[in-house]
């Protein structure tokens, strides 16, 4: 293929990174008591992985499709590569999700990776533990999912992988249901799926449904960065209604340009969301789609204008984030069907946007856009080589940036140490651990005011919620009166004529008469409004509560008012690197509220128009019922995700101040230990910093 031979002569400046940094590491070795090198063994071998990628005979480009949980990833690609059928699975919650490729093959098949029985081990001995963080909690449900299919999980995690084939798309949709849908007997046990299909389109790429970024299951993580690091092209959805919030931020601007990826598509996703948000204030639903891309727009280049500056390898990069693509899949799907052809999530959306009675088949258009995605797509696919080459010149620049960057925290760590050493004896040291540990107490107790400021955001945020769902409650209880017209017709009998000369014949006479009626389909739609927008409202509410930019300013803050900013071996970004750490820990909770039994409640025993005063009385009622008890179900709900938030937020609290407090341990054994031969151990200390300032440029 012409790209690797366009790109061969980089083979040698290839090697040579690879030898030379090499040649350092092991010059290194020996000094594991002075040096932790684990981060540039990993920048090494990741290069030497992604290398190895590239240059095979059969490479082809790498197309990730990358977000965060809910940000409508496996619906989009329904819609791009499958005409909106349901083929690929949404995964309601980080627990059902699964790393799924996409690839081209003769023969159809699908390709299932189980977990390993030794991360299986892992994820048991999670479970078994008392411990209320995210990925103890994720360990819990993925056993209890086990337990609910009646598999036996062994059996399959010693086969590995396994293969299946598929005949057509409808046995496709059925067995991958299996293996990544929400209710599939074995999707707890399932690490990645490979798709092969015979699809021509994907003859020279290769398409992956990556799980959230914010996945708690660790190996599950692991593989999707590994992918990453391969990934040529990357389509990034944000959800409209969160667009490019903080945890997009990070990886749009420090991981994504560090993997070498060559180029970036923003797409702001599910923006029917975004509009609903706005459009009762807007009055029409077009002034409503000016104002939110105008919006969003300028929200993405003020996000950006500070990276465009600041982080120069990015700059090409992250130009086009500045103009993102909207679109809505799920409108999109609605386009050309009739409103009795809609799914329950089509109808949904539709009764709720066409809320001013203008969303034409156009506006569909305009807001669904999937079109101009596939230009795009088929022209980064028409582009291939081009990409490719892009992607290679990229590799050594990336490579020394992120390796430069790796030498220079390392070299600040070591003259940090070695000032420690050089400026204290070990009752010094003694003294200053002693000191520290104050410090730390002054921290704990500026982090408990800090959590206790966010536990009543939190509550306050419940009752404003909880506020506006018993309104929406209410209103949803009540069924609006239809008038209905129903035509009827009059037979009657018109004779002529005199005695003998009569003659008779029909005539017919119409008229009409008005009734009234409420509508079973309308109490229908009332509960998954209800639904729809209570899970909305639940999860919008902690990211309105919790600021985690806010939060990470006090917490640093907090580090600056209890420790000597101006002391040598003060150092600035370890206790960055400490809260960012402890904040990504944060999980905010995903809503799962199944309206199904409620649904069934209602369509049981009622259907179409109900025009009967006493049928009436019991339709209104029974809605009346059901969304109380629909009610409660969400208060649940709302109640059990604060109960695990909180637990997150303490498991936070102890996570900082544990970790501040093990690292001044072990820095205070490894120094009393060096501190006995202190010449010895700054002169092991000056070779280190030697070696590493030699290794910065490579």
């Amino acid at each position: 293929m012409p790209i690797f031979e366009k790109t061969a002569h980089e083979q040698n400046r290839i090697n040579e990174f690879i030898d030379k940094s090499g040649e350092y590491l092991s010059k290194l070795n020996g000094y594991e008591e002075y040096v932790q090198i684990k981060e540039l063994q990993r920048v090494r071998e990741d290069f030497e992985k992604n290398i190895q990628d590239f240059y095979r005979d059969d490479r082809k480009l790498n197309v990730g499709i990358i977000g965060q949980v809910k940000a409508g990833k496996s619906t989009f690609l329904n819609t791009l590569l499958f005409g909106g059928k349901e083929i690929l699975p949404t995964a309601r919650t980080p627990k059902t999700a699964a790393l799924t490729c996409i690839e081209y093959s003769e023969h159809n098949k699908i390709c299932v990776e189980y977990y390993t029985v030794d991360e299986w081990k892992i994820l048991e001995d999670y479970a078994c533990a008392d411990i209320e963080d995210n990925e103890h909690a994720v360990a819990r449900e993925t056993m209890n999912l086990v337990a609910a299919s009646g598999v036996n999980p062994y059996e399959y995690l010693e086969k590995g992988k396994e293969e299946i084939p598929f005949p057509s798309l409808d046995t496709l949709m059925n067995q991958l249901n299996e293996y990544v849908g929400e209710n599939g007997r074995f999707t707890p046990m399932v690490k990645t799926i490979t798709l092969y299909m015979a699809k021509p389109e994907l003859m020279e790429i290769s398409v992956v449904d990556t799980p959230g970024m914010n996945d708690a299951i660790a190996s599950r993580t692991d593989r999707t960065r590994e992918f990453i690091g391969q990934c040529d092209v990357v389509f990034f959805l944000s959800r409209g209604s969160q667009f490019v919030d903080d945890n997009d931020m990070k990886l749009i601007s420090l991981q994504l340009p560090q993997k070498g990826v060559a180029n970036l598509v923003l797409i702001c996703s599910r923006f029917d969301d975004a509009l609903l948000d706005e459009l009762r204030k807007c009055g029409s639903l077009s002034a409503t789609i000016d104002k939110i891309k105008g919006k969003l727009i300028e929200q993405a280049k003020n996000k950006f204008a500070s990276e465009l500056q600041n982080n120069a390898s990015a700059r090409r990069f992250l130009s086009n984030c500045s103009e993102p693509v909207f679109i809505s899949s799920v409108v999109n799907n609605m386009i050309g069907k009739q409103e009795s052809e809609y799914s329950r999530n089509e109808a949904f959306y539709f009764k709720k946007l066409n809320r001013f009675g203008d969303l034409t088949q156009e506006i569909m258009k305009e807001i669904g856009n999937i079109d101009s995605v596939k230009r795009i797509f088929d022209e980064i696919v028409d582009l291939k080589d081009i990409t490719l080459q892009e992607r290679a010149k990229g590799f050594l620049p990336n490579v020394k940036t992120e390796w430069g960057a790796v030498v220079k925290n390392l070299i600040a760590e070591t003259e940090r140490t070695k000032v420690m050493l050089e400026t204290g004896d070990k009752n010094t040291m003694e003294q200053q651990k002693k000191a520290m540990e104050s410090n730390i107490s002054g921290i704990k107790a500026s982090l408990e005011a800090i959590l206790g400021d966010l536990r009543i955001a939190l509550e306050q945020t419940k009752g404003d919620s909880m506020r506006k769902l018993r309104e929406n409650c209410r209103n949803n209880s009540r069924l609006q009166e239809h008038t209905g017209t129903e035509y009827h017709t009059n037979r009657y009998k018109v004779t002529t004529g005199h005695l003998w000369w009569k003659k008779s014949h029909y005539e017919y006479s119409n008229y009409t008469t008005t009734y009234t009626y409420i509508s079973a389909p309308d109490a229908l739609e009332n509960i998954r409004s209800f639904g729809y927008d209570a899970c909305s409202q639940i999860e919008s509410s902690f990211h309105k509560a919790i600021d985690i930019k806010n939060v990470k300013r006090k917490l640093m803050q907090t580090v600056l008012d209890n420790f000597d900013s101006t002391d040598e071996s003060f150092d600035i970004n370890y206790f960055r690197l400490i809260v960012e750490t402890t904040l990504n820990g944060i999980e905010f909770p995903v809503i799962k509220l199944d309206i199904n039994p409620f649904i069934q409640k209602i369509s049981s025993q009622f259907s179409g128009e109900v025009k009967d005063s006493e049928d009436k009385a019991k339709l209104q009622n029974l809605l009346s019922d059901t969304m109380d008890k629909l009610f409660e179900n969400v208060s649940d709900q709302f109640t059990k995700s604060i109960t695990l938030f909180r637990s997150s937020l303490d498991a936070m609290q102890t996570n900082f101040s544990t970790e501040l407090l093990h690292q001044i341990q072990q820095e205070f054994d490894s120094l009393c230990k060096q501190i006995e031969d202190k010449e010895y151990a700054v002169a092991q200390y000056e070779k280190v910093i030697s070696l590493l300032s030699k290794m910065s440029v490579i």
